[in-house]
């Protein structure tokens, strides 16, 4: 797999975590059903039940659940997109990356960070993607 194909997979694996991370807000905000007065506070007890709040408590449980999960099996891509990170010698460059890979952030919330634009930190992105293509193909020419 190329440094590139690295970082890609990285990027995948955290778009599912932010996906999921703002499922699981999106449920704690709105804290369970509403209008079902007293019964809506019932305890959830084993969640084996037709109440509400413990349909919605479930639901976020299994949430949590499938995030943590998914971090534990993210750990290796993650450590392997660091290690490729390392291999890029400008700070904020390195930066970039692994807010856009690592983090999943895009490029207009990295710009904010920075205060750069967005035009900016997809050009220097893309150059030190580009950069570590180059550096690849290099490396591959010298195997054969």
């Amino acid at each position: 797999m190329t440094d590139v194909e690295t970082l890609q997979e990285c990027r995948m694996a955290a778009m599912e975590e932010r996906a999921i991370s703002r499922q699981i807000e999106r449920l704690a905000m709105i804290g369970g059903p509403r209008g079902v007065g007293s019964q809506a506070m019932e305890p959830a007890g084993d969640r084996k039940t037709n109440n509400a709040t413990a349909a919605h408590l479930q639901k976020l449980d299994g949430l949590i659940d499938k995030l943590v999960k998914m971090r534990d099996e993210n750990v290796d891509i993650m450590l392997r997109a660091e290690e490729v990170i390392e291999k890029v010698k400008d700070h904020r460059e390195r930066v970039i990356i692994r807010c856009y890979y690592v983090e999943g952030e895009s490029d207009y919330e990295i710009a904010a960070q920075m205060e750069l634009t967005a035009q900016r930190i997809q050009q220097v992105r893309n150059k030190t993607i580009e950069g570590l293509n180059v550096k690849n193909k290099k490396h591959i020419g010298k195997l054969y």
